[in-house]
């Protein structure tokens, strides 16, 4: 086992030098953030996104933006959906408000209902609205808080707030957004940015026919990185810290990992934990099945819950990519009646988030429980 520093980064927002590529991306998205462009940001999980969006947040502040952050992926209900807008506009936007307490008293005194601000031992807002009604409308209290945006430049710097796992608001209540569609016409120089990785959902509420946000930002796609930009960041990040990684394995483990961002670094990372002075195949390899081993046991308890129809259409997406499933041979194959019975699967199945589409194909979206399927077909 080495001691070595592990120069790869997994399961959280990557930053600094951990942060690969998506200079296109990042660059686009901040430009739009600094002159009140809306935005709207699709990206199937572990791509990527929140890293690239906290990224932009700094280039942002760094040309004395101001901007914030919030993440609606925890919220249940539209109280929660309030709660964290209000903190991230104050830990954000508005955080300049820190030192002016008479100020902040009368931006707060527009919220109803009444809420209680106090700061944590980190130095960051945070917000109560008590015991209020949990029936109440809380629309307006969304509406309020939004509107805070438009204090928040003081006539002066740009103003933008992320609004990340967007997609939470519509299955929360299904009218939520054309309710913030209102207020990003109203808040005209303000960009808000709506970014989402339930990628049926995103897609049904911003870009098909009728979405809500339809028409309302420019829409932002994220794709894998690049094979050869991934591969020479792995070969370079193992060469810093002390190991060799030729660019012919750097492309194996891109492809096992199914060119998935996360899952790259995830595998890049046990190959370097165990492996020795050479990365080679056999250790990439072997690294992949350390990693499933690591997730047995949950893969076990994800598949058996699911009906048997839907288990076999997994595995059978978990042995090839299929750009059809509902021809009879593959009904056949899968042991479903009809195309009714498949669509019905495959909507379990994509709102899971265990299957995606990528391209014509559709495919099981980890490639570690891909593996997994594949090994125990």
């Amino acid at each position: 086992m080495s001691e070595r520093t592990n120069p790869f980064h997994f399961g959280s927002p990557a930053g600094g030098d951990n942060f690969v590529d998506r200079q296109q991306e990042l660059e686009g998205i901040a430009d739009r953030m600094l002159n009140g462009q809306n935005i709207i940001l699709l990206s199937p999980r572990r791509y990527g996104k929140t890293s690239l969006l906290l990224e932009c947040i700094e280039r942002v502040k760094a040309r004395r933006g101001r901007s914030g952050y919030a993440s609606l992926l925890m919220c249940t209900s539209r109280r929660d959906v309030a709660e964290t807008l209000l903190t991230a506009v104050l830990n954000g936007p508005l955080s300049w408000l820190t030192s002016r307490t008479q100020k902040l008293a009368q931006v707060l005194g527009r919220v109803r209902p009444a809420v209680s601000v106090g700061l944590d031992q980190g130095g960051d807002w945070r917000v109560d609205f008590g015991g209020s009604s949990t029936d109440r409308d809380w629309r307006d209290t969304i509406s309020t808080v939004l509107r805070l945006l438009g204090d928040a430049s003081e006539g002066k710097q740009p103003v933008s707030l992320v609004l990340d796992e967007f997609q939470t608001v519509a299955e929360i209540d299904d009218s939520l957004p054309a309710l913030f569609k209102v207020m990003a016409d109203e808040l005209r120089d303000v960009s808000l940015v709506f970014s989402g990785s339930k990628m049926h959902v995103m897609e049904r509420i911003a870009t098909g026919p009728g979405a809500p946000l339809l028409g309302m930002g420019e829409v932002y796609s994220l794709g894998p990185i690049p094979e050869d930009v991934m591969a020479n960041f792995l070969s370079r990040r193992a060469r810093a810290a002390g190991k060799h990684l030729p660019l012919a394995v750097a492309r194996r483990v891109y492809e096992l990992a199914g060119g998935v961002p996360n899952d790259v670094q995830r595998l890049a990372y046990e190959a370097f934990s165990w492996g020795g002075e050479r990365l080679d195949e056999a250790v990439v390899d072997e690294a992949m099945q350390r990693v499933i081993s690591h997730k047995i046991v949950d893969y076990e308890e994800t598949v058996t819950r699911l009906a048997p129809g839907q288990q076999r259409l997994l595995k059978a997406l978990a042995k090839e990519p299929r750009s059809s499933l509902y021809s009879r041979e593959f009904l056949n194959e899968v042991e479903l009646a009809n195309s009714a019975s498949v669509r019905k699967a495959l909507a379990v199945l994509t709102d899971l988030e265990l299957v995606a589409r990528r391209g014509k194909d559709w495919v099981v979206a980890d490639a570690f429980l891909r593996g997994w399927l594949a090994a125990n077909a």
